[in-house]
């Protein structure tokens, strides 16, 4: 039986697309350290760690449209080989690890595993984030928290009365109306709180005391990607629109217990509002940071490095799509991990 712990084989977010620019950016990614950088090769990734005395590659900077060593000033390409010495010639042995990787929907994306199945139609759709009708806002959070308990929270959104009470609390969860279905290797699920007065969320953008159905879609696709749809319509009327919102939720594994999770929230109400972008950027500020991030930290504590599953939690009709998630998930991780084992002679 196999030992890993992450799906290689598949694209994680590595950073938004505006966090790289003229310097390149270190990260860690299922425990592999690696460099992205912007070149005269393009978009590169390579492990970051450079083959002469190991100081990781993302200290060092862009010559020549290059990646060089802070410490020696090897100097490296897009192919991963060292091609400039500063004093002789490049050591042939000084090659690095090439990972695949490419912009889309505004972020970098970098592939783990065998780099000739480095598939980018394997991308979810996410088309959304890069609408020019739309107006997004994204965001970063580095959580010491492990990335399946990032996605448990976010396909249970039931959390959101009482996590982000302040913001989304609603008089009618209550009434709370749920269901589950999965397409594929992909898991929905669909919570609405029916005929009820907006949450303080609204408030200002919606008169407080009209009647609303509210809705929030999950689609979880491998390995912990999360778009979210929230649609605010008339109660009992769902083809009558008033107002939505589409989310991105991006959670990229460093390590078992830490994780990187980037955020988006793109909307098709208040296009070009400086005001409304930075009332959202104050809520994912709070929501995710302040909020979300807390409970997720104090769960890895007590979980640790055990199998949440395997802990045997009292299992909620709400947790139905976590659950789903995690057995896809490990499923799929073991399916790997076997095709990699070496024949038995």
């Amino acid at each position: 039986m196999s030992g890993q712990s992450y799906l290689l084989n598949c694209w994680y977010v590595f950073a938004w697309g505006d966090e790289i620019g003229s310097a390149p950016l270190g990260r860690t990614i299922a425990e592999l350290p690696i460099v992205v950088f912007r070149g005269k090769d393009g978009l590169v990734g390579l492990e970051d760690m450079c083959p002469h005395r190991f100081v990781p590659l993302s200290r060092g900077g862009i010559a020549d449209g290059v990646l060089e060593c802070a410490y020696h000033g090897l100097r490296f390409d897009g192919s991963g080989r060292c091609v400039f010495n500063p004093l002789g010639e490049p050591p042939a042995a000084a090659k690095v690890r090439v990972y695949p990787v490419i912009e889309r929907f505004g972020a970098i994306w970098v592939w783990t595993g065998d780099t000739d199945r480095a598939d980018p139609d394997l991308i979810p759709d996410f088309g959304f984030l890069t609408d020019p009708a739309r107006a997004t806002v994204t965001g970063y959070t580095f959580a010491r928290a492990d990335y399946q308990l990032a996605i448990d929270n976010l396909t249970d959104l039931t959390h959101v009365q009482f996590v982000h009470r302040d913001y989304q609390a609603s008089e009618a969860y209550p009434r709370l109306e749920h269901k589950t279905w999965q397409e594929g290797d992909e898991v929905f699920r669909s919570i609405t709180f029916p005929n009820g007065r907006p949450a303080p969320f609204f408030a200002g953008i919606m008169d407080p005391d009209m009647y609303i159905d509210v809705t929030m879609e999950t689609r979880w696709s491998l390995p912990s990607l999360v778009k979210l749809t929230a649609r605010v319509t008339e109660p009992g009327r769902p083809e009558a629109y008033l107002m939505g919102n589409d989310s991105a939720h991006l959670v990229t594994p460093e390590r078992p217990g830490i994780c990187h999770y980037f955020y988006a929230h793109s909307r098709d109400y208040g296009v070009g509002d400086p005001d409304i972008d930075e009332r959202i950027r104050e809520w994912q500020r709070i929501g995710f940071g302040e909020q979300d991030k807390p409970i997720l930290e104090a769960q890895q504590a007590r979980v640790r490095d055990r199998d949440l599953l395997k802990m045997r939690p009292v299992i909620l009709p709400t947790d139905a799509g976590g659950v789903r998630s995690r057995r896809i998930l490990a499923k799929r991780i073991t399916e790997e991990g076997r095709a990699e084992e070496p024949a038995q002679a």
